[in-house]
């Protein structure tokens, strides 16, 4: 099975119009339950918007439901590098996908993390 935001959303709110019948198709179907990055970036997105912090809330969702490893792992990375260096969530995501490989990008924001880079300026 495939949790889209709005299920994941109202699991993780306090309060939600979905909560009750969120929580009752977790409790039938917790181990079957997946999702993917693209919702992960969904979430953050909203999380943002919401005044929602992202760390815990994407934390809280690898606990409740299928997340592969390789998942969990980017999402987690991308959520700290949101807050430690106010990145966006899309800066975010790029660098922890990137990790130590080099990131072309004319985006100077990658520099502060230690990430090699090849820049795409003129003359560069």
């Amino acid at each position: 099975m495939f949790a889209d935001t709005d299920f994941l959303l109202a699991l993780v709110k306090e309060s939600d119009w979905l909560k009750e019948k969120a929580e009752e198709i977790l409790s039938l179907n917790k181990e079957r339950i997946t999702t993917s990055i693209s919702v992960m970036l969904e979430v953050a997105i909203i999380c943002r918007r919401l005044g929602i912090s992202i760390t815990p809330t994407f934390s809280q969702i690898c606990g409740l439901i299928g997340v592969d490893e390789f998942t969990r792992t980017i999402c987690l990375k991308a959520a700290i590098l949101m807050e430690r260096y106010e990145l966006n969530i899309f800066d975010a995501f790029h660098a922890a996908y990137c990790g130590s490989d080099i990131m072309i990008s004319s985006d100077a924001v990658y520099d502060k993390l230690g990430i090699k880079r090849i820049e795409l300026e003129k003359g560069s």
